[in-house]
């Protein structure tokens, strides 16, 4: 049996995205969500997460302050750089934990660690992911391809074998990427959706899509989360 985790990043990015997360749970497949700590409606989202607590939830690690994140698409991975000037490892370090203290004082339970715009991933973030990942006993996301060379990806899922973290060994990178119909045993599907945005409207209904319900239950594919890994 298939089993696919379908995880909604950017809840608490603002109140359309978290109305559109909660829909696409309700109506969908969605069975796993991302919080964002600081950005306008995280109080909203909790409220909504205390309502729902089936609703899987991990903590998306939020560094935009300290990242320039591309925007041609042509990398789909949207590797990112270091705004200058640079900060210490110890001080992104201090801002994952602060996010992630402000999610457990809101009364949440960490089901896994991923990142906006995935730079939980970046090459010198990851080893504090990873750290923080084995504290907490939770996996992360992770796929090889977000690296542009081969080697990197090698030391990358090394870091993640020494600190012996779990993670999905399937990703699909949205529905613009990638499909359900992938080979795959265990995989995790990546989903935007949310109110008022075209893009993140066509995820929903994506998710929503009634054929797609009965195609999962035909091909025997499992609606699973991250402590299913």
């Amino acid at each position: 049996m298939k089993k696919l985790i379908v995880n909604a990043d950017d809840f608490g990015y603002r109140k359309d995205v978290n109305k559109g997360i909660i829909y696409a749970y309700k109506n969908g497949i969605v069975k796993s969500t991302t919080v964002l700590t600081g950005r306008d409606a995280f109080e909203e989202a909790v409220a909504f997460l205390k309502e729902n607590p089936e609703l899987k939830t991990g903590l998306h690690i939020d560094l935009d302050k300290y990242i320039n994140i591309r925007k041609d698409f042509t990398d789909l991975a949207m590797i990112s750089e270091f705004k200058l000037p640079k900060p210490e490892k110890q001080e992104i370090a201090g801002e994952i934990d602060r996010q992630l203290d402000k999610f457990l004082n809101a009364g949440l339970k960490l089901s896994h660690f991923d990142g906006h715009h995935n730079v939980h991933m970046h090459p010198e973030i990851l080893p504090l992911t990873a750290q923080k990942a084995k504290e907490m006993n939770v996996p992360i996301r992770f796929f090889p391809s977000f690296y542009a060379d081969e080697n990197l990806a090698n030391e990358m899922k090394k870091i993640l074998k020494d600190f012996e973290i779990r993670y999905c060994p399937h990703f699909i990178n949205g529905w613009y990427w990638g499909n359900v119909d992938e080979d795959f045993s265990i995989a995790e599907l990546m989903t935007h959706p949310g109110f008022n945005e075209m893009w993140r409207e066509f995820e929903m209904a994506k998710c929503c899509d009634p054929a797609l319900k009965s195609y999962l239950k035909e091909k025997n594919i499992e609606l699973v989360s991250f402590g299913d890994i």
